[in-house]
Parts: C-alpha cells; structure tokens; sequence
C-alpha cells in the first residue's frame, strides 16, 4: 500500500494555532476555540449541502429578500440558521449580526463578556445554480467595556479581532487573520472533515499581474478608475490580466495565492454611489485578512479598518485590496496617494 506523503502529516488544525500563539490572552483563546469550533463545523455542514444542493432541491430563490432588497436563496436561509444556531450553542458570542436579518440577534444566555460577530453566511449566492465558488464570511469583535454597551453590536467601541472566511470549491477552505497573522487550512474528508494546515502564515505573493472587477460596471465608475483600468491592460509593463468569479471570497482567494488585486469601485449609480460591499461582515474581515497577509484594503482613499460605520449596520463601501505594490499604485494612478 502506497505510504502517505511526509508532508500530508505535518499539519495543525485551527484550534492548534490558536493555542500556539503568544500574542492571543488565554482569556480570549476561551472564546475564540469554542467560535471557530463552530464555524468550521458549520463550513462542514454547508460543504456537504451546496455539494448535494442540486440533488436536495435547494439551489433556488427562498421567494423573500433580505434587508439589503436581495433575492435571498435557500441556501443563503441555510447557511444563516446553521452558523446562527452553532454560534449560539458556544455561549461565547453575544450578539449576531448577519446579512440576512435587520438587527443583530441576541443570546441571554450567552458570556456577559462574550464576543461580537458579524456575518455574511453565503457570499455570491447567485453562483449556486452554475455550481461556481461561493463562501461565507466573518468578522469576530471584542464587545467595548461593561460600561460603554448600551448601543446596539457594541457601536463604534468595539474592536476588530480577526476575520475569517470559507470557501466552497474545488476543495472547502478556512482562512482566518487572527494576531498578526493570516492562516490557511483545507478540509480534509479523510480526517472527519476536519481543516488541516501547514502552520505557515499565508503572505500576497509580489509581482502579481491580475486584477479582479466587474468591469460591465465601467461607464459608471469615475474617471480616474476607468484610466486606471485602461493603463493595466495596455499601457501597465507588465500588463495584468482579468480573472473576475463574482464572488468577494473567490476573487480575493485566488488573489491571495497568486497575486492580484480586487476592486469593486463606487458606482454613479442612484444607490450605489457608496460602494456595495458591506462594511461589518464583507470589507472589515476581508481588510484584516488582506492587512495580516502583507497587504491593505481601501476604500479608494483611506484604509478600510479607520473607517466607522455610524449606526447602520448594514452600511456599505467601495473595496480596493490586495498586496501592498498594487493596492498603492492604483492609489497613485487614481490621484489618491496612500
């Protein structure tokens, strides 16, 4: 029987690299292990639905829309109760806000001093029906001080700890920027569905030549974007190529691993002049994990992490990330230096 590569062996899950590392309190490691816990579990039951999807019948509109006036798909429903009711079950999260609901959901039950997390429980769900990447995505807070927690999700106090999302593809990753650092792990079917990694933090790659947008959406973005745009595929040396999923998760995945940068600008649209992505749950975590990599997320002027979402929730941004050259030379190209 052929042995097991040497290398397949030397992995840790998540829940290692957690403990292993010095920088995390051991008050909060009592927090985190029992949500990631959850949230790889959770990635485990999604894998296994969107897998079967066609099979069960659940590839389709839910016939509602959710508060952003997206056609919700049933997968988006299940997604939202499957992470909803693992998260709830730590009793370490407090507040959960999703995509899918207007206000945060609360558990009494719940650590006093537990933890806030934001999410978008099925990103690019109009890729379900094509079986092409989707992911879910989450932002984890440390809730402000007893003192300060009247406002609802903690207001403007609370304070990002660490973004993590899971893909659904060829094969189901986990990414979590946690203290500093930016970690991979896959499942593994073999191992129960457990996700394995090498332990080495994940770093953009220099010299990458790609750049991901949906550019149907050119006529309306401003002038210097669409120079921007024009320049990377004819005046750049070297130029880059188009590489576009339609799935924030996806784009940014591929991007990470070879080297790229994402942009989806604000449009001058009625709307949509502020941008689509949502602040809390898609360019908060996405922005740490770009920054715990070597990289940055902007929104086309300042860092996304300095920006506030005031009170809505649900407030949406324009998002330009990826490494470090390529984010600051759109910046350069676009007249907005970083």
């Amino acid at each position: 029987m052929d042995q097991e590569p040497q290398s397949a062996r030397r992995t840790k899950t998540p829940a290692e690299i957690i403990l292993e590392t010095p920088g995390i309190p051991d008050e909060l490691k009592k927090k985190l292990l029992p949500i990631i816990s959850a949230l790889t579990s959770g990635g485990r039951i999604m894998a296994s639905l969107i897998a079967r999807g066609p099979l069960l019948g659940i590839t389709g509109s839910a016939g509602k829309e959710n508060i952003q006036g997206e056609e919700v798909q049933t997968l988006d429903r299940i997604g939202q109760d499957t992470f909803c009711q693992l998260l709830g079950e730590t009793q370490k999260v407090r507040e959960l806000l999703s995509e899918e609901e207007p206000l945060p959901t609360l558990f009494p039950q719940a650590d006093p001093d537990g933890l806030l997390i934001a999410m978008d429980p099925l990103d690019g769900s109009s890729n379900i029906s094509v079986n092409a990447s989707i992911g879910s995505i989450f932002a984890i807070f440390s809730p402000p001080p007893s003192s300060d927690r009247g406002e609802i999700f903690g207001g403007d106090k609370r304070k990002l700890i660490a973004g993590a999302y899971i893909l659904y593809s060829a094969s189901t990753s986990f990414v979590i920027a946690v203290d500093q650092k930016t970690y991979l792990f896959t499942m593994d079917p073999s191992f129960g569905g457990e996700f394995l990694g090498t332990g080495e933090p994940l770093h953009f790659p220099s010299g990458g030549k790609i750049y991901s947008t949906n550019e149907s959406y050119f006529p309306l973005w401003e002038k210097g974007i669409q120079d921007y745009i024009t320049w990377v595929k004819s005046g750049r040396k070297p130029v880059m190529t188009s590489r576009y999923i339609g799935a924030l998760v996806g784009d940014l995945h591929r991007n990470l691993l070879k080297g790229g940068i994402y942009l989806y600008p604000a449009e001058g649209a009625p709307g949509k002049n502020h941008g689509k992505l949502r602040l809390l749950y898609e360019a908060y975590p996405m922005a740490l994990i770009c920054q715990f990599a070597g990289g940055i997320a902007t929104d086309g002027d300042r860092s996304i992490l300095s920006i506030k979402p005031g009170s809505d929730l649900h407030a949406r941004v324009p998002l330009i990330a990826g490494p470090m050259d390529l984010v600051s030379e759109f910046h350069t190209k676009t007249g907005h230096p970083l």
